[in-house]
């Protein structure tokens, strides 16, 4: 795993945390996001940057009991 990689997971891995997550759960959601992440951005030809924003910004409208597009 390259450095940014492992900051990327670093720093998703805090973000559910202070969603209210364990550590390891933390971490193994913030994994499946970052692979999502690039299946995202292949798919639609987005950058990864974009794909993780549009797939967190889902993740915390889920935490609050939003509606998800």
């Amino acid at each position: 795993m390259s450095d940014s990689s492992s900051d990327e997971l670093i720093g998703i891995t805090q973000l559910f945390v202070n969603l209210g997550a364990e550590s390891k759960q933390a971490e193994v959601m913030a994994a499946q996001l970052l692979k999502r992440a690039v299946q995202i951005a292949e798919e639609r030809n987005i950058s990864k940057v974009e794909a993780v924003g549009t797939l967190l910004k889902q993740v915390v409208q889920a935490r609050n009991g939003e509606e998800t597009a």
